[in-house]
């Protein structure tokens, strides 16, 4: 089976982190380090009820991507 398209709009983002939202994928940054924290792989690699089964590699590139703007835009916010 083909890999379902992995798009930016999939995506939560806040301060408290990151989430794939059809496969709830997540990276949960430490307080006080945005850059550090827990990975976690929710559904990935596995079919989903839709049929969709998402890249686990592209997942985590796009989620990283994402992240680091989401970091950058919002340096304030992760300011001791």
């Amino acid at each position: 089976m083909e890999n379902s398209l992995v798009r930016r709009d999939q995506f939560n983002i806040s301060p408290q982190g990151i989430v794939h939202k059809p496969t709830d994928a997540a990276f949960t940054p430490r307080p006080g380090d945005p850059h550090s924290g827990v990975w976690r792989a929710g559904q990935l690699d596995q079919q989903l009820a839709g049929g969709n089964i998402y890249d686990p590699k592209e997942v985590q590139r796009i989620m990283s991507e994402l992240w680091i703007e989401y970091v950058a835009a919002n340096e304030s916010m992760f300011q001791n």
